[in-house]
Order: structure tokens, then sequence, then C-alpha cells
């Protein structure tokens, strides 16, 4: 009969899912390779699973225990978020603001804000997530931030997000693409070229393909990543064009070129804020200084 499960057999599994080996989850854990396996083996008598076999020497994890740590990293995720707070009051009680946002605008366009509202309220703690627009969602949803920022769509029927800013996209090339001197590139003239982009389940991807393709099946979109920063990365390195928000672009001003669109693909800056929680003074400052910030942009 299965017995019940206790948290040091959970970790030392989670660990060795982490690490690949008893011995590497043995340091992380800062305890001893046979307390590791010992555990391992206590938790598969007591679930009465298979959840690892060897492999060449090496543990190999079952069918299994990848569905068991699935669901244990779900678990850990959700201690970690409580932990996360936690840490946010016991450091600075109400004066702490807590920021979500996309990658993007948390290298391109927060960095600037944050010193600004630092020059006002220097001793505020900040905590910065930088998540997917659905991470954000979530977040959100269980008050885990103040505000959030994305270049995504928020649901509509579960916040009123507020669009401050939209801006154009644009192109990022090599610094010696053939179109280096054009003040504007047309999309037309990128026919054939290597397009970098994201998944197809982005907006500004299907606003591309759709322009670039006209409906038709192309093999020009060679590399998708989940990230502009690494899209804009490997344009630097010359491994094809790619059409970015301009606040990621502009990171890499000197790495590569940065060139006006035609035609125009916009680019919306969504905020929201938890519904069910008035917002804080201080959430409240930090939106009037990133509303001044992006007006001019």
């Amino acid at each position: 009969m299965a017995r019940p499960l206790n948290f040091q057999q959970i970790e030392a599994f989670k660990a060795v899912m982490q690490m690949g080996t008893t011995t590497r989850a043995a340091l992380m854990l800062n305890t001893t390779q046979p307390s590791i396996s010992r555990r391992i083996a206590e938790l598969q008598s007591a679930t009465e699973l298979k959840l690892f076999e060897l492999h060449h020497g090496r543990l190999r994890p079952t069918s299994e225990g990848k569905l068991l740590y699935k669901t244990i990293q779900r678990h850990f995720d959700g201690l970690e978020k409580i932990e996360s707070v936690v840490s946010i009051m016991r450091k600075s009680g109400t004066g702490a603001l807590r920021i979500g946002c996309t990658p993007t605008l948390g290298i391109g366009l927060l960095p600037q804000v944050v010193n600004r509202f630092l020059q006002k309220f220097p001793k505020t703690y900040i905590n910065i997530q930088t998540l997917s627009t659905q991470q954000l969602t979530d977040y959100l949803h269980q008050d885990l931030c103040d505000v959030a920022l994305t270049t995504g769509t928020l649901d509509q029927k579960d916040f009123q997000p507020t669009v401050i800013k939209t801006s154009r996209a644009v192109c990022v090339l090599p610094l010696d693409h053939p179109l280096k001197n054009a003040d504007t590139v047309d999309l037309a003239l990128l026919r054939g070229d290597r397009v970098l982009s994201l998944s197809d389940a982005e907006e500004i991807t299907m606003k591309i393909k759709a322009l670039l393709t006209e409906g038709k099946d192309s093999d020009e979109f060679v590399i998708e990543t989940t990230s502009s920063i690494t899209i804009c990365a490997l344009v630097a390195a010359g491994n094809g064009i790619a059409i970015v928000n301009p606040y990621v672009a502009s990171t890499f001003a000197g790495q590569l070129l940065i060139k006006k669109l035609e035609p125009a693909i916009d680019i919306p800056i969504q905020m929201a804020i938890p519904t069910h929680t008035a917002p804080s003074l201080l959430t409240r400052h930090f939106i009037d200084i990133l509303l001044d910030h992006v007006e001019p942009l």
C-alpha cells in the first residue's frame, strides 16, 4: 500500500530532476549522495512507482517520474511566489512596489522609469518580475504585482487594460546589410531575406507573416524563438533580419541597424492593475512617472 510522502523525499526528487545526478543534487541541497539516494528509494517505495531507471550508468526519469516532476514544480512555483511576497513585506512593509512586465519592456523601457521613480522615492523596495503576458495575467489575478506592462494583449474581460503608448515596429538588420543606407525599409524589399521571428501565436508575428507572405507558404522564416532580446542578438551576429518593438531594438543600438518600417505595424503598450485591490499611493506615483516618460517617445 502506498504511504504518505514527506518533504525531504520530494525535495530530493526535485533536485535530482534539476541537476541530473544524485551527486550534484546532494551538492545543491548541502547533503550527502547516499542521503539523496535513500530519499529517492523511499519515495519510489512510498509511491509504488518507478521514477528513474539506469541508462548507461546514469539516472533517467521514467514517464511517471516526468509527470510527478511537473506536478511538484507547480507546487514549488506557488511556494516561491509566497516567499517572494513575504520577503517584500518583511523588507519594507507597505513601502514596496511590485512591477510585472514582459522582458522586452524590462530591458528597453523600465530602467529609465525606475530611475526617475527612485529619484523621488529612494527608500522604496522595488520587486520586478519579467514574465510572459499569460504569466502577467496570473500575477494580476493572484495580486502578486501592483502594475503590469506588456506589448501583448491582456484579457478585456478580466481587466481594464489601458494602452499607454502605441509605437511603430522597427526593422533590425545586420550592420553590413545591403539596405544599410536606406532611411525606411519597405517590407517588400525583405522578401528573400532570412527572417527571425517570435512564435506564430504572437500578434506581431501574425502581422509580419501576413504582410510578407501574402497568405502563401514561405521558407523565409527559419529561426523562431520566444524572446525579442534573443532575436536582436541573433540579428547583430548576422543570422538574418527581424521586425521587433522599438524598445528592445534601442538597447542594441550600435550592434545592428534600426530602420523605420513600411507599411507600419503598431506596437501598443498595455498597462493593467489588479481589479479587486485599490492601487497604493506608490503605485499611483509610479504610473504618473511612467505616463510622463512614455508620452514624448
